[in-house]
């Protein structure tokens, strides 16, 4: 069996140690945290990038549907005057003119329709890549609270360490084991 003197001595040494490394490991975890959520911040970034090139994809995406449907429209409106005038028809005036009208009356509304719903797609991209402009953001507040919290960690663990071995230092000396 050792005597009191190692024991305490022991003791105390491994209480010292104890709270050295739980303060280190403290550090660490902070640091380990903030390292994540910085990389969850860039994919977050990289994310808001995807999303405003969508947006982008989205209304050239519309107005080449919206070019289409014009060519169309034009297309319809040709065959039609053509199937007018074949008739026997004076393609010019009175209903026939009406006809043609109206038809590019409805590819024009059919073009807006699709411009809007491109503009629609693309501001939902927009909104995506603001809140993902917000989750990095976040997430970089969340990195530096968790390395402020390792460091607050570590400090309280080598205060308690501190502490505990002046504690076990006053008892061993009260007990007269380092009055040799």
């Amino acid at each position: 069996m050792a005597d009191p003197f190692t024991l305490a001595t022991v003791g105390i040494g491994a209480t010292a140690g104890g709270s050295v490394l739980g303060g280190l490991g403290n550090m660490l975890s902070g640091q380990s945290s903030q390292n994540m959520y910085n990389y969850q911040s860039a994919v977050a970034l990289v994310n808001k990038q995807i999303s405003d090139q969508n947006a982008s994809y989205a209304i050239a995406a519309g107005e080449t549907s919206a070019q289409q449907s014009g060519m169309q429209t034009r297309a319809t409106i040709g065959t039609t005057r053509a199937t007018q005038g074949a008739g026997g028809l004076d393609v010019n005036s009175g209903s026939n003119l009406n006809v043609r009208s109206s038809e590019a009356e409805v590819g024009a509304e059919s073009a807006a329709l699709i411009r809007s719903n491109a503009a629609k797609q693309a501001y939902g991209y927009e909104v995506e890549g603001l809140q993902y402009t917000a989750q990095s953001a976040v997430y970089k507040q969340a990195g530096s609270q968790s390395a402020l919290a390792g460091m607050i960690g570590a400090g309280s663990s080598l205060l308690g360490g501190a502490g505990s071995v002046a504690s076990k230092w006053l008892g061993a000396q009260q007990a007269g084991i380092f009055s040799a």
